[in-house]
């Protein structure tokens, strides 16, 4: 039945259900109490646009209870779009934005697949696509890119593999005539990025820039970062990277080892770093030790290192004295839940890198209610505590500062409100109006 005969006859309901690539739409026919059998038409992506109608129903007994039907409505374009990127698990915050937008884009009945290029990517699982190494990313991402499928790539300006693994997928998306979409991290202290002194490394960015289609950053600061490589500024969309969904999680009850330590040490620093050199871990051991001056009974957590930076790092602090070993837990990843658990137990957060931008995770931090001792990078956000970056001496002299002014800091981290970037992110991903849409989060209730 035609969408003209449909909207003109209130007998006939529709109901659309997802079912991959296609979309099936069921219209039924109430009679009395009785259902005439069930016609079907079968749309794929291509005619979807013909389908008008978005019926609701409660079913009993194989019989229609109520329905209600949207006749104005009309259904958007399926899109097919395939994020290359980090993915669960482990966790991080690259890792969360790409599962949260996958989860918004297929809710809203596009297409979307992850091209896993994080630790664990050899890993076989329906929750995302695998890659087995080098030759497997590129058969990959040619084969999604020839199937029509719109190619999103993660990346910063930390990593040559990183750079290398964006461009594959940019030459792919030119190679098909669907310019590859770039979702672009981090802030303006990057090891590759912007690098005025090194006319190789700005050649090298620009020609990434100029092959994608779209570019998407944490701000307006890394956005004009991007267009002084001659980017058009509409090519550039600012979209924050923490969106309150981060926020999302129960309670979790936390392994015993951790639990006794947080007993047992006050106050507890929450640290969320990798083996890395931006990390500054030599200068954060000496902060500690500083500190313990002041407060010999503080806790130190570090914690996401993924599985093949840990044995590093437990050989890193194996010959430390053992006051300095007991002061400190070392742990790799946890799950969403438990990491935001531990993190409310805490009495504060440590950040270290500067070149991370605003960073997700000290807006995490500050959301909650968890004062944060930053690096200052010139972008962090209001509520952030910052120290010298690689000061060891600042860093520690701040954390006094916060524990002689905890009550008025913590105080002052008001309730802050903020876009749901997931949705603008989806929005941006889509080739959709994006809504700018507001949600105001309160900071978390502290678990007992």
């Amino acid at each position: 039945m035609a969408a003209e005969e449909l909207a003109g006859s209130d007998a006939w309901q529709e109901v659309r259900v997802n079912k991959g690539p296609r979309i099936f739409c069921i219209m039924y026919k109430a009679t009395g109490d009785r259902q005439t059998r069930p016609q079907r038409a079968i749309f794929t992506p291509r005619r979807q646009k013909n389908v008008r109608h978005l019926v609701r129903g409660n079913f009993h007994d194989n019989h229609i209870v109520a329905a209600t039907c949207d006749l104005t409505g009309v259904m958007k374009s399926q899109k097919k779009i395939l994020q290359i990127g980090n993915y669960p698990p482990p966790m991080c915050g690259w890792a969360i934005q790409t599962k949260l937008v996958t989860d918004e884009l297929r809710r809203r009945g596009h297409v979307c697949q992850v091209l896993k290029i994080n630790e664990n990517r050899k890993v076989k699982d329906p929750a995302y696509v695998d890659v087995q190494g080098g030759f497997d990313y590129l058969f990959k991402v040619l084969r999604y890119a020839v199937a029509g499928y719109r190619l999103n790539v993660h990346v910063n300006g930390q990593s040559k593999k990183g750079y290398t693994l964006a461009l594959i997928a940019a030459l792919a998306g030119r190679l098909v005539f669907h310019p590859a979409l770039i979702t672009f991290h981090g802030g303006l202290s990057q090891a590759y990025f912007p690098r005025l002194d090194s006319a190789r490394l700005r050649w090298a960015f620009g020609l990434l820039f100029h092959l994608a289609g779209g570019i998407a950053c944490d701000d307006n600061f890394v956005k004009q970062a991007i267009t002084s490589y001659g980017i058009q500024p509409e090519k550039v969309a600012a979209i924050e990277t923490f969106s309150p969904q981060y926020l999302s999680f129960r309670p979790a009850v936390l392994p015993e080892e951790i639990d006794a330590f947080v007993s047992r040490h006050s106050p507890v620093f929450f640290c969320y770093v990798c083996f890395r050199p931006e990390y500054q871990l030599a200068m954060l051991r000496e902060a500690m030790s500083r500190f313990r001056r002041y407060q010999s009974n503080a806790g130190f957590i570090w914690l996401g290192f993924p599985d093949r930076e840990l044995p590093s790092a437990q050989e890193f602090v194996r010959d430390w004295s053992a006051a300095e070993r007991q002061s400190l837990l070392l742990l790799s990843n946890l799950a969403h839940d438990e990491f935001l658990t531990l993190l409310g137990h805490c009495f504060a957060c440590i950040r270290t890198p500067a070149c991370d931008g605003v960073s997700a995770s000290v807006l995490e931090s500050l959301v909650m209610g968890i004062p944060v001792v930053a690096s200052e990078n010139g972008r962090r956000p209001p509520g952030t505590v910052t120290y010298s970056e690689a000061d060891a001496a600042d860093l520690c002299a701040k954390l006094v500062f916060l524990c002689e002014n905890y009550t008025t800091i913590k105080a002052s981290l008001e309730k802050l409100e903020r876009t749901d970037n997931v949705a603008r992110m989806a929005d941006w991903l889509a080739g959709e109006p994006s809504s700018g849409t507001k949600a105001e989060v309160a900071p978390a209730t502290q678990p007992s």
